[in-house]
């Protein structure tokens, strides 16, 4: 028996993307009067190469720079140059943060003072407290390093992933919805745009959605089931294809023909005949 689980990398040339070398961290959770003004004794404490890293997980604060203020809040993190802090202080009735400063040899994939956005996640949390925790028994800066790694790919990297996965289950919900929705107007003249309106989304986003959960586009799904819908009255009912045509709101039999036989090969008189002869 041999059982086996693996990756293989096909650029181990790659830059990579963050290599911190962590100096200090917090976890913070601050009221509406939290201020903090960055002394000059402070960041004589630090390398004038210390990045920081600030990660918002509750309400939202104001990062004050040299030349510029910051407004970060919930799900959002940002790196800045720590000797250009000025001060930062709490705008909500709770602000909860996590800081990280560190010195970094690479930030080829993230610009200092950009916003950027990562929802937060139980494993998230796991993580940074497992960091914390760490850095108060332990001074092996490798451990260190790496567990502040592991934190920081689970907001960048794994984040991403249940976005993705969310969205997706989204996607499906929404799908459903919509295809139980011309289900029930298969009885009237519905085009894109009515269903677009209905769902409050663009046409173009309708169309991706279908495009990419059926293979088909929204147009050709609601023909489609007119058409299923068109059959079933053929074979179960004695109604004029001209009726049916009506019925269904084609603007006339000769295209309620024309749809039906790109459908299913055949035209109505057809599938009707085939039906009572059997």
């Amino acid at each position: 028996m041999y059982q086996s689980e693996s990756f293989y990398l096909s650029r181990s040339d790659k830059l990579i993307p963050f290599t911190p070398s962590v100096t200090s961290a917090y976890k913070i959770l601050a009221d509406n009067s939290y201020l903090h003004i960055c002394t000059e004794e402070e960041k004589e404490l630090h390398s004038s190469e210390t990045t920081a890293f600030i990660r918002c997980i509750s309400g939202q604060g104001k990062i004050y720079l040299q030349n510029k203020s910051i407004l970060l809040k919930e799900n959002e993190f940002i790196f800045v140059k720590f000797h250009d802090l000025i001060k930062y202080k709490s705008l909500s009735t709770l602000w909860a943060y996590r800081w990280v400063n560190c010195l970094s040899q690479s930030l080829s994939s993230f610009e200092l003072n950009r916003i950027y956005e990562s929802l937060k996640s139980e494993n998230e949390e796991k993580a940074f407290d497992n960091f914390i925790s760490a850095g108060n028994l332990t001074e092996n800066a490798g451990y260190i390093n790496a567990l502040f790694l592991n934190y920081f790919y689970i907001i960048t990297e794994e984040n991403k992933r249940e976005k993705a996965k969310l969205l997706s289950e989204q996607s499906n919900k929404l799908i459903d919805d919509i295809c139980a929705f011309i289900m029930q107007k298969l009885y009237e003249k519905l085009s894109v745009s009515d269903v677009s309106f209905f769902f409050g989304i663009t046409p173009r986003r309708l169309h991706q959605i279908f495009s990419k959960e059926l293979g088909i586009s929204p147009k050709q799904y609601i023909i489609k089931k007119k058409m299923e819908e068109g059959y079933r009255l053929l074979v179960q009912t004695s109604a004029p294809v001209n009726q049916i045509a009506e019925m269904l709101y084609f603007s006339s039999s000769y295209h309620f023909t024309n749809e039906f036989k790109k459908t299913f090969g055949q035209t109505p008189t057809a599938v009707r005949a085939m039906e009572v002869d059997k």
